[in-house]
């Protein structure tokens, strides 16, 4: 997936989940995106976040946020349109597992 590819994938999972978030009244959300650019863009969803009572949006790093990452790349497809997850397909299982786990994956930050 190319970076611009990857994202859009991320603001229209965000978009899409605030917007199902709104339908079905539920507030008090917490926000964690491993997409600095989306992070930056966030602006442009004011109006959501403040209807839902947002209180905090940060940046992680993909590492902290494996599962979003695997359904973002997983549900990116141009053809396909909206869907919603009942349950949570078996490709992130081991994801799940991890973040219940609290398992952690060290980021290598180089400094030049």
């Amino acid at each position: 997936m190319r970076p611009m590819q990857s994202l859009e994938a991320e603001l229209w999972a965000l978009h899409d989940g605030l917007q199902l978030a709104l339908d079905r009244k539920i507030t008090q959300i917490y926000v964690e995106m491993d997409a600095l650019a989306a992070v930056q863009l966030i602006m442009d969803w004011r109006f959501l976040m403040r209807k839902l009572g947002v209180e905090k949006i940060d940046h992680i790093y993909r590492e902290g946020n494996k599962c979003a990452d695997a359904l973002a790349n997983m549900a990116y497809n141009p053809i396909l349109d909206f869907r919603i997850l009942d349950i949570a397909p078996t490709c992130i299982n081991s994801q799940l597992r991890d973040d219940t786990y609290g398992v952690s994956y060290p980021k290598l930050l180089y400094v030049s």
